[in-house]
């Protein structure tokens, strides 16, 4: 974190469950995604990487028409540990209709801050923002969800949509119902709708399975390798249709 502060700079310190989400998205993501974002001759600490990247979280959480859930251990689960109480271990974060029929911004995007007026908000002073977000290849960072949104705007353009960004379960919870449970939540609000939204998501590859299990398609164009959608609009080509 930053050595030095402006006298006029508030510091917002994370809380223990916002850690603990920080956590578990560096232990659930693959090696590879980090190398590219993250790469190794950049990289900080693990508890200074954390610390840094919840901190950068603070800010989404409170932003109107946005859903954030996570998954804790029930004190009666045998895995429970009174000692963590918040232990985090699944996390959805959503973007709501309500925000993306006028606005693709990820939040997870290096410009967000600027876009939606974060470092006056919480008190930043630019170089404290800017070593938040040291330790990261902010070009590769950057590229990559502006692709994400270059894709999701091309085919969501103007319509109001569920955005997941991101779902993550520790790799100890995977295949156990965690996944499936958040999605649960957030699919059960969106058909309570009228008109039913469309529900967008990038994938990796491997878990593209438990998506698809929940009705989200593969869509043909520029995102067919990672973008997935849930009651389409009218004019997507859903991938492998007709074939």
């Amino acid at each position: 974190m930053a050595t030095t502060e402006s006298p006029k700079k508030l510091r917002f310190a994370p809380g223990d469950i916002i850690i603990s989400e920080a956590e578990g998205y560096y232990a659930s993501f693959p090696v590879p995604w980090f190398d590219n974002i993250e790469p190794a001759h950049l990289r900080a600490k693990e508890d200074v990487r954390v610390a840094r990247f919840a901190e950068r979280m603070i800010p989404w959480i409170s932003e109107p028409h946005t859903r954030w859930t996570k998954a804790t251990l029930s004190p009666s689960s045998p895995e429970y540990n009174a000692s963590e109480p918040n232990r985090v271990v699944g996390h959805a974060g959503w973007l709501l209709p309500g925000r993306t029929k006028s606005e693709i911004m990820n939040f997870w995007r290096r410009d967000a801050s600027d876009a939606l007026g974060w470092r006056e908000k919480m008190g930043w002073s630019k170089e404290y923002e800017d070593d938040l977000w040291s330790g990261t290849d902010v070009k590769s960072y950057q590229d990559s969800f502006l692709l994400w949104d270059k894709v999701r705007e091309e085919y969501l353009r103007g319509v109001g949509h569920w955005h997941l960004a991101p779902l993550w379960v520790v790799p100890e919870h995977q295949s156990r119902g965690v996944a499936s449970l958040l999605l649960q939540d957030a699919i059960k609000l969106a058909e309570e709708e009228n008109p039913v939204p469309p529900m967008y998501l990038e994938a990796m590859r491997d878990a593209r399975p438990i998506y698809e299990h929940f009705g989200y398609q593969g869509v043909e164009g520029e995102g067919e390798k990672f973008a997935m959608i849930r009651n389409p609009p009218e004019g997507v080509k859903i991938l492998g249709e007709g074939k």
